[in-house]
């Protein structure tokens, strides 16, 4: 049986999705190649040594990991000094043909192995990036001082093009992974609250702030799953706007009058357009403000941001919510001198002579948790 057979490269092609497989994989070219064990690494090459970035082990070399690192996954062991392949190339090596040591150097790698439980290895390999090489590392049990011989490699170069695109859709896929957790993590520290829903409405995902507003707010709520604003026809009002949305239009709508928290909703095509993610044939982001609301700024940021003074940040904080010197002087049990004192060094701080334009300054950065227009957040799946 090959290293190519379709059992073996169902397995390889099913790490693509679950990053656990690997040691199935692993196990199974251990047991076909009759070694001590495998290990899959992404080496950087970023510094003078390789270093490992990644790795996947076989069982066995699962249950030695300790034993392993001390010297053969170390920066001790010479394969860790020698420089990558070039990104564009691929290739087999082994600690004989690979590494220009002389006969006692050797020796003294086979001694050093053999304390770890290990033989001799033979790895094929690739480059991903300028700095950056996978490896997949085979070693022989103590004691089997062979070199690579022909069958080997021949059935390593058979696996080599199902083991490059595997890696690199791997790879591509755990990128894409990645960027989604982070955009899902801003998203649910925005204070701009975000939701997506389908053409009749129904929600398919929401972050912290909506969850917090649709609770709360008068003018749209959830009821089982659907949203829905208060009285027909601002509801056929919202539908229509979803509608057009759907279709690529984007669009804005106001729920309730001034003075009664009112919500505005902006409403932009889904995932769905860009022909990406999970998202429905017609899913539609929803922005949703309450303009009347009062916006938490955390004065600790502002301190940070802004290099203000404990005193200074909690006036900044105070102002940004829509309080008054005079306001936030008496709340705070100080004059209103003293209060206009530190308005002034925030003026000198941050550049600005009037407090809208301080205000404004101050909205229009990262303290507390900011705003963030993330259309991108389509993709993501409903969190409850």
């Amino acid at each position: 049986m090959t290293l190519s057979d379709s059992s073996l490269l169902l397995q390889l092609y099913g790490s693509v999705e679950q990053e656990a497989r690997w040691q199935a994989v692993l196990d199974t070219l251990r047991d076909r190649l009759g070694v001590q064990s495998v290990v899959a690494q992404v080496l950087s090459s970023a510094r003078p040594c390789l270093q490992q970035v990644w790795t996947a082990r076989d069982s066995v070399s699962l249950q030695q990991a300790k034993i392993h690192d001390a010297w053969a996954n170390s920066g001790a062991n010479p394969r860790f000094r020698r420089r990558p392949l070039r990104p564009a190339g691929s290739g087999i090596g082994s600690d004989f043909k690979s590494l220009d040591h002389t006969d006692s150097e050797h020796d003294d790698m086979r001694e050093r192995l053999a304390r770890c439980g290990l033989g001799p290895a033979f790895w094929v390999g690739f480059g991903l990036t300028e700095e950056s090489h996978f490896s997949l590392v085979f070693h022989r049990k103590p004691g089997d001082d062979r070199d690579i011989d022909s069958a080997e490699a021949e059935q390593l170069l058979q696996l080599l093009p199902h083991l490059n695109q595997a890696v690199g859709l791997w790879l591509n896929s755990s990128q894409s992974a990645a960027r989604v957790r982070a955009l899902e993590q801003a998203i649910s520290a925005t204070d701009l609250a975000m939701l997506g829903c389908d053409r009749a409405l129904r929600l398919a995902w929401s972050n912290p702030v909506a969850d917090s507003l649709l609770a709360e707010n008068a003018h749209l709520a959830l009821r089982g799953g659907t949203l829905v604003a208060q009285g027909a026809q601002a509801n056929a009002a919202l539908r229509a706007l979803v509608a057009d949305a759907a279709t690529g239009r984007a669009d804005l709508l106001a729920l309730g009058s001034p003075g009664d928290d009112p919500v505005h909703v902006r409403a932009m095509a889904g995932a769905n357009q860009a022909g990406i993610g999970a998202a429905t044939a017609d899913e539609v982001l929803l922005l949703i403000a309450a303009p009347e609301r009062r916006v938490q700024v955390a004065p600790d940021d502002l301190a940070r941001l802004f290099r203000f003074t404990r005193a200074e940040a909690h006036l900044a904080a105070a102002l940004a919510a829509g309080e008054t010197v005079s306001t936030y002087a008496a709340r705070r049990g100080i004059t209103t001198g003293t209060a206009r004192i530190q308005l002034k060094q925030l003026f000198g701080k941050t550049g600005t002579g009037r407090q809208a334009d301080l205000v404004r300054l101050m909205l229009h950065s990262l303290s507390g948790q900011g705003s963030l227009a993330a259309a991108d957040a389509a993709i993501f799946p409903h969190h409850n």
